[in-house]
């Protein structure tokens, strides 16, 4: 420490006696690698400072729209119109769209795909209020376990409008059921495949097991199924 303070105060010392602009040539010519880099340094601090600072902490609806090459998250058109839609207030409560996840359960049962531990971790921390992708991966989804059973009374306002919609699957824990349980919705004829062309063939929804935001998830049906969706 004591020879790092000898070395500050030789070095501001020869900054001194050049003076003016000399004295700021040298600094730059010597020490421009340090000032860019401790100048990033604080850039990013502020950036994560504010984005902590303005980032709501109460989420009103966190959805994956897996498997899709379309524009489909956050801050897309489709995510407009659900804002528009809902009234959720997005500088006061987070409304999240994901659509940068890609797995097949059918295929491989999620073992060594990221995507899906990521999916698996949100819903196992109750953050996943519903997934889309295509009908049959949605189904086979299903089986996991990590998709909720529609037949829960808490579902019933869903079952109501959407029941003759229902995707079944048996769940691969039979201690659960050894019987097809609705795991999912069948959303092919919403807006979702039609105007925001977010799949081109058949889709579905399924609700994240562990949900606490039933409303939002209907509230997405409703909109996506709607004339102004």
């Amino acid at each position: 420490m004591k020879r790092m303070k000898q070395a500050f105060f030789k070095e501001w010392e020869k900054v001194r006696r050049l003076g003016g602009r000399a004295g700021a040539e040298y600094i730059w010519q010597y020490y421009h690698l340090w000032i860019i880099g401790i100048g990033f340094l604080l850039g990013f601090a502020i950036f994560l400072l504010t984005r902590f600072l303005t980032t709501p902490s109460k989420t009103a609806f966190y959805l994956i729209l897996a498997n899709t090459r379309e524009e489909a998250g956050s801050g897309s058109a489709l995510w407009e119109g659900y804002i528009a839609y809902s009234g959720y207030d997005p500088k006061e409560e987070q409304v999240v769209f994901n659509s940068d996840s890609y797995f097949n359960y059918a295929r491989d049962q999620g073992r060594g795909n990221v995507y899906y531990n990521f999916f698996a971790g949100l819903v196992d921390a109750g953050v996943l209020d519903a997934v889309t992708m295509e009908t049959d991966a949605l189904t086979a989804l299903g089986t996991s376990g990590r998709l909720l059973d529609l037949n829960r009374e808490e579902c019933a306002s869903i079952r109501r409008k959407y029941g003759d919609r229902f995707l079944y699957a048996i769940p691969l824990n039979r201690e659960y059921s050894d019987s097809p349980v609705p795991v999912g919705i069948d959303i092919s004829g919403s807006s979702l495949a039609g105007k925001y062309h977010v799949y081109e063939g058949g889709c579905a929804l399924g609700v994240g097991a562990g949900t606490g935001r039933l409303e939002a998830v209907e509230l997405f049906l409703d909109y996506i199924f709607s004339e102004e969706g």
